[in-house]
């Protein structure tokens, strides 16, 4: 990945943790951002920028997304190396609306390590991309084809194949099915499925490794299992009860709650499929109710679209946070929902999440104030910075 550096004058500097700045000025060194200072900078940097009316914030990170899919599910099967050519490009799409950093949740085999590596590489242009590989599922858990997907029956199967996505692929976090999903309609979205155990040995092995592991769950007792297993991240979650969100609040597990996918699905009833499915299976009642909850509540809570699932595009990304103020957000909780909390999912909060000396250059530049209308992060978007370089 090319890295760049600059000077960057801004009159409002959002850093992304609750903090605000006036007028200061960024010095940018290798991607690296190396001075946060009001006067003048220690050193020279590079080509120098000026947006004193403007509003800089770290660029955007979206948590959860299937980057290998297209709008709609393939009438024909697509071949990984196709997958990962179009995961390529949906990645750039999201870049180029302001989301630096993508978290790709259960792409199939090598197709998200291809797209993350070739990015990394400077093969081809893209946000930072953390991937999970392999969602790990029970038998059958995902797919009624044998083989399609990364099935285990027991904890040694379960710690085998964890050790493989991270030893022999360098996975970035791990994903877990706890429950059935809404996709996969011959399973039912709130049934268990892994069992306690064998998510305990995936957490064990990824934790020794210094990784997350997310769990996709539904209902009381998916997210139960998921927290008895000590995961870090409940992946949609509806069915949260008191003693979950005690735990939750307790033990600083975050919630990705994925609005963009379900609000998204209401605009598209009639039209079958998993559209229909969040409506007869009662997840939708479920979600507002759900997400107020966790909010009121202190619960941490980040931006993850789970853009490529029906109708879900890429480019859009920053809706996800529209939908957060609506049900009660304030515009500055959404975008460290969307920056730092995002950036704790992944692990990558040292680096990512906040524009602090010493952190990557990711940022995005708005013509209007996001404090006042969340909406400005998609309306107004200027300028997007990934490690330095000007990319739009």
């Amino acid at each position: 990945m090319l890295a760049c550096s600059a000077e960057i004058f801004t009159g409002n500097l959002i850093v992304g943790n609750g903090q605000i700045i006036k007028d200061v000025w960024l010095g940018i060194e290798n991607g690296t951002i190396r001075e946060i200072v009001k006067g003048d900078l220690k050193k020279q940097y590079g080509e120098i920028f000026h947006f004193p009316d403007s509003y800089i914030l770290p660029g955007l990170i979206d948590a959860h997304v299937h980057i290998r899919y297209g709008t709609n599910p393939d009438s024909i099967p697509k071949t990984d190396e196709y997958q990962a050519l179009r995961g390529a490009e949906n990645a750039r799409k999201a870049l180029m609306s302001g989301v630096t950093t993508l978290g790709d949740a259960g792409a199939l085999r090598n197709i998200g390590f291809s797209v993350r590596d070739a990015i990394n590489d400077g093969v081809i242009v893209g946000p930072r991309v953390f991937t999970s590989g392999e969602m790990i599922t029970m038998t059958g858990g995902r797919s009624k084809q044998p083989g399609e997907r990364l099935e285990v029956t027991g904890e040694d199967q379960a710690r085998r194949a964890t050790r493989a996505l991270l030893m022999y692929h360098g996975a970035d976090f791990i994903k877990l099915g706890a429950t059935g999903a809404i996709s996969s309609p011959h399973t039912g979205p709130r049934h268990p499925q892994l069992t306690v155990d064998e998510m305990k040995a995936c957490v064990d092995e990824a934790h020794k490794c210094g990784k997350m592991v997310h769990s996709h769950c539904y209902g009381e007792q998916g997210i139960s299992n998921s927290l008895d297993a000590g995961v870090d991240v409940i992946v949609h979650g509806q069915g949260l009860t008191d003693e979950h969100i005690e735990r939750m609040y307790d033990d600083d597990i975050i919630l990705l709650p994925t609005l963009k996918t379900f609000c998204g699905h209401m605009e598209h009833l009639g039209e079958g499929g998993v559209h229909e499915r969040i409506i007869t299976t009662g997840i939708w009642d479920e979600t507002e109710p759900n997400f107020r909850y966790a909010l009121r509540n202190g619960v941490l809570i980040a931006m993850g679209t789970d853009a490529g699932m029906p109708d879900n595009v890429f480019g859009d990304n920053p809706r996800d946070l529209g939908y957060m103020v609506e049900w009660g957000m304030s515009p500055e909780e959404a975008i460290k929902a969307g920056t730092l909390n995002a950036a704790k999912t992944l692990g990558v909060d040292n680096k990512l999440g906040t524009l602090e000396e010493g952190k990557m250059a990711d940022l995005i530049i708005l013509n209007n104030n996001p404090l006042e209308n969340i909406s400005e992060i998609w309306q107004s978007l200027d300028r997007v910075m990934l490690n330095g370089c000007f990319l739009r």
